[in-house]
């Protein structure tokens, strides 16, 4: 009888960690009642803009917004990493050459670590569909809280979220390379230097399910 009840406590406890690891896009998908509707964003329609020195785009995995009361509840968003791609540089081999940095191990790793994520914990209303948004933005499996502001409108079974301009520290993930706050430069980092700020805005489209 010990033997079964430490089984059940270790099985739970395990899906406890699995539970916070990442979101659970369909299970949480999935709540729909007279007070909730749960809007599914359209990766094809939806896009984030990012800006750090040189900026280009993103896109997402996919993600859901909660509706309850007529107003949103919570925003779980995933972001592809592979993705990113850079639209300011004419020359091929250059915009090639950044795109391949910031996948790199030395930026965002996109090989390990090929999806990030936003996840709310609390929005709130300021005027005619305006709000606050705060959550964690999860990098690397590290979750660091962070505040925005944005507009969501609803028009029947349409949902258009949009984000005003997100700032991230990106040493606030580890990621000194060619910062000027890198402590133990590489020697190939030398006489280079960008910006530790992150600039992000992001436009969403979601349909009722």
């Amino acid at each position: 009888m010990q033997l079964i009840l430490k089984s059940i406590l270790v099985i739970s406890v395990l899906g406890l960690f699995v539970f916070a690891s990442s979101p659970n896009f369909n299970e949480n998908s999935n709540i729909q009642s007279k007070d909730f509707n749960t809007y599914v964003l359209d990766t094809a329609k939806s896009k984030i803009h990012w800006n750090c020195t040189h900026f280009g785009k993103m896109k997402f995995n996919e993600g859901y917004i909660i509706i309850k009361d007529n107003e949103p509840d919570k925003v779980n968003l995933s972001i592809d990493m592979t993705s990113i791609t850079n639209t300011d540089i004419d020359n091929k081999l250059l915009q090639g050459t950044l795109e391949n940095v910031l996948k790199s191990i030395e930026f965002f790793n996109t090989e390990k670590y090929p999806e990030a994520h936003f996840e709310s914990h609390s929005v709130t209303k300021t005027g005619n569909n305006n709000y606050n948004f705060e959550g964690d933005f999860i990098i690397f499996e590290n979750g660091i809280c962070s505040k925005f502001k944005g507009t969501l409108e609803i028009d029947q079974d349409t949902l258009h979220l949009n984000t005003k301009t997100i700032i991230i520290d990106r040493t606030d993930w580890g990621i000194y390379y060619l910062s000027a706050n890198n402590l133990y430069p590489k020697e190939e980092e030398a006489g280079f230097i960008v910006s530790d700020s992150i600039l992000f805005d992001a436009h969403i489209t979601a349909y009722k399910k």
